[in-house]
């Protein structure tokens, strides 16, 4: 078994026990204690909500609910080009999400530094499209410009705009993140934002990520108008489906 396809068997397997110690999944697959430390580590640091318990029974277990205060803002950024991977899901499709994003984030970022045109040092960013009934998910590096890409890869490029920004402090579970998302629409009718719904949402993974912690840190940018019409709610009512 090659060692990418050995990571993603080890996190099926970690988000199945969810609680677990290093010893009890080095047995299980065979492999040496620090050789299994070495693996929940790689997965950590790839964004599996991961994070160690202290003393004699510890061991590591997925990431608990946190609370989220930090207050959102906003902000202009200019344009910006993006090359990653791409998927569609429906909204119930969220175990299946949660095991293909780490997948593809896994596979990108071996491949990226690899690339010309691509921005060092890496910079994870998340690109969202959300419909009604489904989301259009975009794992991606930013680029100087459309570069040559692998097979399978796309690059796209998003034009200077307005967005309402928010840090997440929550852990990295879909439902965790959306509800970051629900605080940042309501933010935006409060604040008589009209939320663009044709563009997409951002997430940017910073220098303060922090995967192995309790809130991963990350900042969620959401597209929005200049104007004074809000239109947010259809946003909304799509993630809680």
């Amino acid at each position: 078994m090659s060692k990418t396809n050995r990571l993603l068997a080890v996190m099926e397997r970690v988000r199945l026990k969810r609680s677990f110690t290093v010893q009890e999944l080095a047995d299980e697959f065979q492999v040496s204690y620090r050789t299994m430390l070495r693996y929940l580590e790689e997965l950590s640091t790839l964004g599996v909500p991961l994070y160690a318990i202290p003393g004699r029974k510890g061991g590591f277990r997925m990431l608990e609910k946190s609370h989220s205060t930090y207050p959102a803002e906003i902000v202009h950024l200019p344009r910006r080009t993006y090359i990653g991977y791409c998927f569609q899901a429906p909204y119930t499709a969220k175990a299946e999400t949660e095991l293909l994003a780490p997948r593809l984030w896994m596979q990108l970022l071996l491949e990226a530094p690899h690339l010309p045109g691509i921005k060092l040092p890496l910079v994870k960013t998340a690109l969202a499209l959300f419909e009604r009934d489904s989301f259009l998910y975009y794992v991606t590096v930013e680029a100087t410009s459309a570069t040559v890409i692998a097979n399978n890869m796309t690059a796209l490029s998003l034009p200077a705009g307005c967005y309402v920004k928010k840090s997440h402090m929550l852990g990295l579970e879909l439902a965790e993140v959306t509800k970051t998302y629900e605080e940042i629409f309501a933010w935006a009718r409060q604040h008589n934002r009209e939320v663009q719904s044709k563009q997409f949402c951002m997430e940017i993974y910073g220098e303060n990520f922090n995967p192995k912690g309790q809130a991963a840190n990350f900042d969620i940018y959401v597209p929005v108008m200049e104007s004074q019409n809000v239109d947010s709610a259809s946003f909304v009512e799509a993630l809680q489906q």
